[in-house]
């Protein structure tokens, strides 16, 4: 998956922006690719560098937070391209609920409910998505033709991103689908959907899973009263990897980050929107930031069945981990 050779200096990371319609929404989408460094002159007047050798790369997808721009995983897009891997991220304006509209990954709350739990997908925009680039790989001059290779994704996503990517990890909703992971995000569900105090619900779980987590997360603290009112420790993150995900083939971890915040997944983080004003100094530190994007880059690679640069077993065992699990 990863370059090789005396090429592997001539990749840089590039981005085409196209838009979709994400179930009804309007959304706009950048994919990052590996580019020819090498080609830059073909690119002088257009911008569009053609693409490295070695098309078509698996795909990971990054599904936002709510209202959190998708510029702020810019970076994570970065690291993860020079692994040999295509990266997807976009922001759908739709309903927030009562908030109004807004930047949304395109969650249907409705799936969640007792009734229709497990009946169909939680994501509405995660489909359409895939199949504007299926189109774009059979049509050319599309912005991803003939990079992607949708036989092999992997969604990702921070916070309600992460959630709608949980709720995702059934290969039968996401042909292709190889493994998903989630940054702050987790599958208890708010009372208001018609479950109980507390209440944990299943994900599908057919491939590996990924839970990352801050010990220092303001905005899943402060959001307690959407799924209790009891005095019990309201530790989300760590029920989910205990109680939702059904096998144990040792391919799903769970890693906490000591200190780190919600948004330690974002840079930069944007001020202005969402809840970043529930933690002191949303802005995580460039080591925890590294740290997350290996643990990204490692797992990603292992569930492609590449070989990893650095394998997990050792990245859990950082000083940044407060604590991490396996099943």
């Amino acid at each position: 998956m990863a370059e090789t050779g005396s090429r592997a200096g001539a990749v840089i990371v590039r981005g085409r922006h196209f838009a979709f319609d994400a179930g009804g929404d309007p959304a706009m989408a950048t994919l990052y690719y590996p580019g020819d460094r090498l080609r830059l002159d073909e690119a002088r007047l257009s911008g569009q560098v053609p693409a490295a050798a070695g098309a078509p790369w698996p795909l990971v997808i990054v599904m936002p937070g709510i209202n959190v721009a998708p510029d702020t995983y810019r970076w994570l897009a970065h690291r993860l391209v020079p692994s040999g891997v295509c990266v997807v991220t976009y922001a759908a304006i739709g309903s927030l609920g009562p908030a109004g509209r807004g930047i949304t990954p395109g969650f249907d709350l409705d799936a969640l409910t007792p009734a229709d739990l497990g009946t169909r997908s939680a994501a509405t925009a995660l489909g359409p998505l895939l199949d504007c680039l299926a189109g774009h790989a059979e049509s050319d001059g599309a912005p991803s033709a003939g990079m992607v290779d949708l036989d092999q994704v992997v969604v990702g996503g921070h916070s309600a991103g992460g959630t709608v990517a949980l709720h995702s990890s059934d290969p039968g909703w996401v042909p292709g689908l190889r493994a998903v992971f989630a940054y702050g995000a987790h599958t208890m569900t708010a009372t208001s959907l018609g479950h109980g105090e507390a209440a944990v619900v299943a994900i599908p779980a057919e491939v590996p899973v990924m839970l990352l987590a801050g010990t220092g997360d303001g905005v899943i603290a402060a959001s307690r009263d959407r799924y209790r009112n009891d005095s019990g420790v309201h530790d989300p993150v760590r029920r989910t990897f205990d109680e939702a995900i059904g096998h144990r083939r040792g391919d799903s971890w769970l890693v906490e980050l000591a200190g780190a915040g919600h948004f330690a997944i974002c840079h930069p983080v944007d001020t202005t929107s969402g809840r970043a004003f529930l933690e002191p100094d949303p802005a995580a530190d460039s080591a925890v930031r590294a740290l997350l994007g290996d643990l990204i880059a490692a797992f990603v690679t292992a569930s492609l069945a590449e070989p990893a640069g650095a394998c997990l077993e050792q990245l859990v065992e950082h000083d940044l981990v407060a604590h991490w699990d396996r099943r």
